[in-house]
């Protein structure tokens, strides 16, 4: 990257990055920061927007503006400066990547320290959130799932050992033994070699129920990733149609109750998500080795709690990380995006498909108010609208938006013709 003879290489980054800002619009530099290499993605993408921004250039640059980035043009093919503008600016506006952090040089290589104080807590010594996760990610890969003693059908369970913060699985020999709980399945182990009793001097027989930390943590990022928000209401209609037999899955039984008529293929069509049964059903085949033995009442029983349980997790993790994103203690959040984007549906309808506002109510479901045959209006959608244009004028800009809506009528036109 040329400049000015003797300036900093940073100087120079951080002057021709302002030139950018200046190219781009205002919302470039906040964008950028924001999103990063995907803003840059989508901008490359953008040809309109790329012959804009270029246009802007040149024209800026014949009344001398731009000084920076026009001499690092200068040298450049027509063919060169097509590619700077389509993706080359990235290398002037993200700062190159440092090395990837690690910590563990701190414990002098010694991995296993490093684990020990991983599992005691570690957030204090990272700045970036996205490295910590890279840690946590390449430990749990490393551990794996243990879940359960297949042979045998055993829950493996967490050492309870004060001493060390890692969690090593209860060994199936030596000084712990699992049992049974009655009719419930489940299992606990007890351990032989527990504390010592400082009182009475031996060691106490403990007990763990506790699941490894590690077989939480994966079952958690499976289940965000796989889960689906289910209708429980739906699902009990039409689970005696799909729950699967011995050797069968969900998608199985659900391509054939598609195939016929009647009420169980509508539901099915409306409850959707099948993949997400699936899951449910992968995990009590795993964890409930029997699962496929149990009559079929209870079979549907379970993966009726199973799914409820995974709506709860599902809603639970989304709360959480809508609190983090813009929460307020003591407040509600803003509006559920259910209801932006029916602002957002009527700004379409309103604006690419050039309904009225009463055209618009009937399409959304919206009652007409009373007095709509005197005053011929329809407040609540005419404010739907605006609320919907100002979320679409807020991420596309005004041009932008009205660019997007020609488009979107133009793809209207040529999909009907066909």
């Amino acid at each position: 990257m040329e400049g000015t003879r003797g300036e900093a290489p940073e100087a120079r980054r951080c002057r021709l990055l302002e030139e950018l800002k200046g190219l781009f619009g205002p919302a470039f530099g906040p964008a950028l920061e924001a999103y990063g290499r995907s803003f840059a993605e989508r901008i490359g993408q953008d040809e309109g927007f790329r012959a804009e921004v270029h246009d802007r250039f040149e024209r800026g640059r014949a009344l001398g503006g731009f000084p920076g980035l026009s001499a690092l043009l200068s040298g450049m093919t027509p063919e060169e400066q097509r590619e700077f503008f389509e993706t080359g600016w990235t290398r002037v506006a993200l700062p190159p990547p440092g090395p990837p952090e690690e910590p563990c040089a701190l414990w002098a290589g010694d991995r296993e320290a490093y684990r020990e104080d991983l599992y005691s807590g570690l957030a204090f010594a990272f700045t970036d959130l996205r490295a910590f996760a890279r840690e946590w990610l390449e430990e749990l890969s490393r551990v794996g799932y243990y879940g359960m003693e297949e042979s045998l059908g055993l829950a493996i369970k967490q050492q309870a050992d004060d001493l060390s913060a890692m969690p090593g699985p209860l060994p199936l020999y030596g000084e712990a033994f699992p049992v049974r709980l009655g009719d419930s399945g489940q299992v606990v182990w007890l351990i032989l070699d527990g504390p010592r009793s400082p009182e009475r001097g031996y060691r106490e027989i403990s007990v763990s129920d506790e699941p490894l930390r590690t077989d939480r943590a994966i079952l958690a990022a499976l289940t965000s990733l796989e889960g689906r928000q289910l209708d429980v209401s739906h699902l009990r209609k039409v689970l005696p149609d799909i729950v699967p037999s011995p050797g069968e899955t969900v998608w199985d039984r659900w391509t054939k109750a598609l195939a016929e008529r009647g009420q169980a293929r509508e539901l099915l069509q409306n409850l959707r998500h099948h993949q997400a049964l699936d899951y449910a059903l992968m995990l009590l085949r795993y964890h409930r080795p029997g699962f496929d033995a149990l009559p079929l009442k209870q079979r549907a029983e379970l993966f009726t709690e199973t799914c409820i349980s995974v709506n709860a997790f599902l809603e639970a993790l989304r709360k959480l990380v809508s609190f983090l994103e813009h929460g307020l203690p003591g407040r509600r959040g803003p509006a559920p995006t259910r209801l932006v984007g029916r602002d957002v549906k009527a700004a379409v309808l309103k604006d690419v498909d050039g309904l009225t506002y009463r055209e618009v109510a009937g399409e959304l479901g919206v009652p007409l108010p009373a007095d709509f045959i005197i005053k011929g209006d329809h407040p609540a959608v005419r404010r739907m609208v605006t609320r919907g244009r100002a979320v679409l004028k807020s991420a596309l800009g005004e041009e932008g938006w009205l660019r997007q809506a020609e488009a979107m009528r133009a793809e209207a036109a040529r999909w009907n013709s066909l």
